[in-house]
């Protein structure tokens, strides 16, 4: 099995969950077998130092052992930049599960590391002290070779961690369909011509996941007809899914995008659960 993370980044704070998270994190290190960079944006005092070392000792970190970077500035900035230069290949954070309406529009610090990631980021919704392995893994995948080596390292980690389920999940849109209706007068032949693209996008996912070759662990399929990153992002909310795993939007959002969300945006927006974004 191929090295999956070598080298973790975490936007360490003292909020009350700080120390949930440097728990959360330290399973993944051992998990992983990586290295790790805390990320503290804020300006290194005496006093604060103190603090943070407090935190860190408390949740089981040796810390002649660890790399503790301070920097001040816009958080989201800071933490990407720090985390690019310390060669991180997973950033971790956590966020709320929904931002309030003026946060999703302005930017929070965590939706800003989704959109502007330079790297995998790993978004924990809700971390605990007590931390678990994430059992139920469902993966995003539009069939693109990104999201083919999305699914891949998905896999690898769903095998370090003996998961229960995998689910393979593909959304799909057929522009102008509700149109078909007014102008053909008839609901069949748009059922029809929804049910044959259902088939096709089902024989796609079939070729697709024989290709993989994935084992030992079994692969659920789900193909699903609607809003594109709405319907998967729904759909592991709905099964309860403890990660939800997509590949790196191919461009950078813009604020525009929050107005006519990008299909990414739905999952970061509200999280179905917690959400890697692969990079």
């Amino acid at each position: 099995m191929n090295q999956i993370f070598s080298k973790l980044g975490l936007a360490v704070t003292f909020s009350p969950t700080g120390k949930a998270l440097l728990k959360e994190t330290k399973r993944l290190k051992e998990l992983f077998s990586a290295e790790l960079v805390l990320i503290h944006v804020g300006e290194k005092k005496p006093e604060k130092e103190e603090q943070l070392n407090q935190i860190v000792s408390q949740a089981g970190y040796d810390l002649d052992k660890m790399e503790v970077i301070w920097s001040t500035g816009d958080p989201a900035n800071v933490i990407l930049e720090k985390s690019k230069s310390a060669g991180v290949d997973l950033l971790i954070a956590g966020a709320l599960e929904k931002e309030s309406m003026l946060k999703y529009y302005v930017g929070s610090v965590a939706r800003k590391i989704m959109r502007q990631t330079v790297s995998s980021v790993l978004i924990l919704k809700s971390p605990s002290e007590n931390p678990k392995s994430f059992k139920r893994f469902y993966v995003s995948t539009d069939f693109s070779p990104q999201s083919e080596r999305t699914v891949r390292l998905a896999y690898d980690f769903a095998l370090k961690e003996n998961c229960e389920e995998f689910v393979i999940l593909k959304d799909f849109y057929i522009p102008g369909l509700a149109t078909t209706v007014l102008d053909s007068g008839s609901i069949d032949e748009t059922e029809s011509i929804r049910n044959k693209w259902q088939e096709e996008e089902e024989e796609k996912m079939r070729i697709f996941v024989k290709e993989l070759n994935l084992k030992p662990i079994p692969i659920k399929t789900k193909c699903l007809y609607g809003k594109e990153g709405w319907e998967t992002s729904n759909y592991a909310r709905e099964n309860k899914a403890d990660i939800f795993i997509v590949s790196v939007p191919a461009k950078k959002f813009k604020f525009i995008d929050r107005l006519f969300p990008h299909e990414d945006e739905y999952s970061f927006e509200s999280l179905p659960s917690n959400l890697l974004i692969v990079r």
